[in-house]
């Protein structure tokens, strides 16, 4: 496993009332991100996003982030990455 040449993961979850969370980590900012969004657009068609958090930019923390990947259902080797503080893969999905 080469993590030194990971620039951004994006993985995605379809939960089983239809919203999907999108998770990752981004190297530019080095920081874990954490999205969720509603399983039916509003009324212009744009997606509603429920859950918005970053390290970076909102300052969520580690244990926040693997509470919110625990409470969605997200692969516990994703989870595994966050808590040794290291970038999630892209490779590895749900």
């Amino acid at each position: 496993m080469i993590l030194n040449k990971i620039k951004m993961s994006r993985l995605h979850k379809a939960l089983d009332n239809g919203d999907v969370v999108a998770y990752g980590y981004d190297e530019p900012t080095m920081s874990y991100f954490f999205q969720k969004y509603a399983a039916e657009p509003d009324e212009d068609g744009n997606d509603i996003m429920l859950i918005d958090e970053d390290s970076h930019f909102t300052k969520m923390s580690n244990a926040k982030m693997m509470e919110l990947m625990k409470e969605h259902g997200c692969n516990e080797r994703n989870i595994d990455f966050v808590a040794m503080d290291l970038p999630i893969p892209q490779y590895h999905e749900d």
